[in-house]
């Protein structure tokens, strides 16, 4: 597993040079847009570990763009910036999904880096930091592709992982069939959707179960809901 993505967008160049040498540290490779058009479509094509949006570069479309990428993940961590204060756009970006709002002089380089770290710090998702992640009592170890469940070591195969990955980065949201079908997991795969007979999906989610949790035939970690497909409950991550 790669480090992970963070998304910066923002017109000024000079300051996404300055972001970029702050992340790099923090094991985040950063990824760039000029235009609030680019970056819906880069949040389209990859699950963001952290997303950065200057309201003077985007406008009020800063609204429906935080709605895009809540609606891709829980787990992403988004805060916008303001140069001044508006306490009415500043409620509306909580309510669409934004983790922080950082305004004035407290978007800074070297001040929004330490609240950067802070909220990976305090993140549920360590993963990021570790490569590992407890679920309930199952420790999964993506570096190595290994599981640790009911005392037993298990292997973690690639096209399981990626699919794990997929869950955690998208915790407490029901992933269904077709969503699988069209994520980057099976981009190369010849498998057909649920709904023209393949059984992929149900077969991988049965195989994932089997290592991860410690009692697949009550499965914990990844439920299922019926007619749609799967969520990982944010309560199992710990």
């Amino acid at each position: 597993m790669g480090r992970q993505a963070a998304l910066h967008i923002d017109h000024n160049r000079q300051r996404q040079r300055h972001l970029c040498r702050n992340l790099e540290p923090l094991g985040l490779e950063l990824h760039t847009a000029p235009t609030i058009q680019l970056a819906n479509e880069m949040v389209k094509k990859c699950c963001y570990r952290l997303v950065i949006v200057h309201f003077g570069t985007v406008g009020r479309e800063i609204l429906k763009f935080c709605s895009l990428v809540r609606s891709g993940s829980a787990a992403t961590i988004v805060i916008a910036l303001m140069a001044d204060s508006r306490i009415s756009i500043e409620e509306q970006l909580f309510d669409c999904g934004a983790n922080d709002v950082v305004v004035g002089k407290q978007a800074s380089a070297r001040i929004l880096t330490k609240r950067i770290r802070a909220h990976l710090h305090n993140s549920k998702s360590f993963w990021f930091q570790t490569n590992k992640i407890r679920l309930k009592d199952t420790l999964v170890d993506f570096d190595r592709r290994e599981v640790w469940c009911n005392g037993a070591v298990r292997q973690l195969p690639g096209i399981l992982a990626d699919l794990l990955k997929y869950f955690v980065n998208n915790p407490s949201r029901v992933i269904s069939r077709s969503e699988l079908f069209n994520s980057p997991i099976w981009a190369d795969s010849i498998c057909t959707p649920a709904k023209e007979g393949g059984k992929t999906f149900d077969v991988n989610v049965g195989k994932l179960r089997k290592i991860i949790e410690p009692d697949p035939a009550r499965p914990q970690i990844i439920t299922s809901v019926r007619g749609i497909g799967w969520v990982l409950s944010m309560d199992s991550v710990e």
